[in-house]
């Protein structure tokens, strides 16, 4: 606007001077150009308008024109106010201050892991039904005025976003927020709720699942969807689809007595996407889950239950189970979100949905039930029987809503939590004591009458061995006997042989050389054997009147100190051929 009133004047100046100074006509005609091309200059300069690359010019027109009908915000065919057309990057003439404004805004960037969702200020109003218009088949028609316009595109919020990248757009048509996108992690699964889109008809004949009579639909219809969306990045309008984030890891719940500063443990859980907060709550620190705001670290959350003779004790516990993917949208359509974490009105503390709804009231009353129908004793003392009889319980129950079980385990047994129990366990404790007693006595008794048997039995062992000692000597001397009886028979009829041999030997030698020469024969043979002794051991002599009996008195003694001769060997005896 300055430009065109300074270049206006300038021009008026010229114009002014070629009629007031006396000047040739050559002069006062160059004059007037000039006036007339200073005129134009500001006129085509003060019209113009330059649109850097990173910016976008909204014109709006002020004057000379229709004004716009009731109920539209964009001009469509020159009529007084925003106009549909922008102005892009460059030089752009003729648009005169004192009838259009020109505004110009920066281009929308919209960064990685977001999408750009996008409200239109003007378009046909939604139906009664509808909360989001229909999805554009392209992002780039629907930021086109004029395509959107023409098209009937809706007012409102849209169902179509804008995936990463930088977009030139009419702001005064469209407004675009960058919104996160749907980023599924690792061990999660998301749940769409579909706000937009058909309502879904099944074909004749087509089974259409349905949990509390919402039926569960195929991808693209408004309402829940069958199929989940698996671990991975997802550019969706997440207020046009409000995802639910289910957990597929492990879950471990543990109800247990206050251990350190926690009373009650659950697995980790997932990070949920950054959304909106009615897609989702944000999930905790990972870890051990403290007491909640409205409780305390010296909370017990042990299941307490009353067995059949009335007493009353709390058991430790502890729960796994899984939510397969396939079966999440089940949950959803039951639940809503079954991991967001809520004020449990029951318990006064922030539990997930599906452990207050589901699990929690599951566990304690399938325990209750059980130790109502047996003693606190028979509790106590059957504990591997209940673990597995409330793991069978809990997973037909858990089945009904599509959970996986894979255990129940019970931890302590705190049957002395009360007095009452203490009582009983120290009747139970000396009861027992009494019976083991009493056993050890009838063991030591049983060990005394063994011990004397044994010694008995060593004694009739010891006794059977001398007799068998004894009939084994019997029979050995008996042996011997017969053994002596058959050595003499044998002796005596070698000896008969013997003689028999000798008396034929002799006979032959008293016929040979007669009897005397024989006998004296036998004689030498005798002699020369030692068996005759023709020289005196012991001579003793003297003189006198008493020596003969000296001498004889001597030579006994002397005869006794001479050893005798040894006697010769013994014949070997001859082996009784028989």
């Amino acid at each position: 606007m300055v430009i065109i009133v300074l270049f206006s004047a300038l021009a008026i100046a010229a114009l002014g001077a070629s009629f007031l100074v006396s000047l040739p006509a050559a002069g006062r005609l160059a004059l007037m150009v000039l006036a007339a091309s200073l005129a134009c200059f500001g006129f085509v300069v003060g019209s113009s308008v330059v649109i850097d690359e990173n910016e976008v010019g909204i014109v709006h027109r002020q004057f000379f024109g229709p004004p716009l009908p009731t109920g539209q915000v964009i001009a469509r065919n020159g009529e007084m106010g925003p106009q549909a057309e922008v102005l892009g990057p460059g030089w752009h003439f003729g648009y005169f201050p004192f009838v259009y404004t020109v505004r110009i805004d920066r281009v929308m960037s919209v960064p990685q892991g977001q999408v750009g969702f996008v409200t239109a200020r003007d378009g046909q109003p939604l139906p009664e039904d509808e909360m989001f218009a229909p999805a554009w088949p392209s992002a780039q028609d629907m930021l086109n005025p004029k395509t959107f316009l023409e098209r009937n595109g809706r007012r409102g919020p849209q169902t179509t976003v804008l995936t990463p990248g930088t977009y030139r757009y009419n702001t005064a048509l469209h407004e675009v927020q960058a919104i996160p996108a749907i980023q599924v992690e690792a061990g999660t699964v998301v749940v769409i709720k579909s706000n937009t889109g058909q309502a879904f008809v099944p074909a004749a004949g087509q089974a259409v699942e349905a949990v509390n009579g919402v039926p569960l639909v195929p991808k693209g219809f408004r309402g829940v969807w069958a199929e989940p969306l698996l671990p991975g990045g997802y550019y969706l309008n997440t207020r046009a689809f409000v995802p639910a984030v289910v957990k597929t890891t492990q879950r471990t719940y543990t109800y247990q007595a206050p251990t350190n500063a926690a009373n009650r443990t659950v697995a980790p859980r997932p990070p949920q996407p950054a959304a909106p907060a009615r897609a989702g709550q944000p999930a905790p620190a990972a870890g051990i889950r403290p007491a909640a705001a409205g409780g305390n670290g010296n909370d017990d959350w042990s299941v307490s239950v009353r067995s059949k003779d009335g007493f009353s004790f709390p058991v430790d516990v502890r729960v796994n189970c899984a939510v397969e993917a396939k079966n999440a949208p089940y949950l959803v359509a039951l639940l809503g979100n079954p991991d967001a974490v809520v004020q449990d009105d029951q318990e006064g503390e922030e539990l997930e949905v599906l452990e207050a709804r589901i699990i929690l009231p599951a566990v304690r009353a399938i325990f209750r039930n059980v130790a109502e129908t047996m003693n606190a004793m028979e509790f106590v003392n059957r504990r591997s029987e209940i673990e597995a009889l409330a793991t069978q319980r809990v997973k037909a129950e858990l089945l009904r809503f599509r959970i996986t079980c894979d255990g129940v385990y019970v931890g302590n047994i705190r049957l002395d939590a009360t007095e009452a129990g203490q009582k009983l366990i120290a009747t139970q404790t000396d009861r027992e004591v009494a019976v083991n007693q009493e056993k050890l006595y009838e063991q030591q008794k049983q060990a005394e009458v063994s011990r004397a048997n044994f010694v008995r039995a060593q004694e009739e062992a010891e006794q059977q061995r001398m007799l068998a000692a004894a009939e084994s000597k019997v029979r050995i001397e008996g042996e011997n006997a017969k053994a002596a009886v058959v050595r003499a028979r044998g002796e005596a009829e070698a000896q008969v042989i013997t003689g028999d041999g000798r008396a034929q030997a002799y006979k032959v030698l008293v016929e040979s050389l007669g009897r005397e020469s024989v006998a004296q024969l036998e004689l030498l043979k005798l002699v020369v054997d030692g068996k005759v002794q023709i020289t005196p051991q012991v001579m003793v002599t003297g003189s006198g009147q008493n020596a003969s009996a000296m001498d004889a008195l001597s030579g006994t003694i002397l005869r006794q100190m001479v050893p005798p001769p040894p006697a010769p060997a013994a014949a070997p005896a001859t082996a009784n051929p028989r």
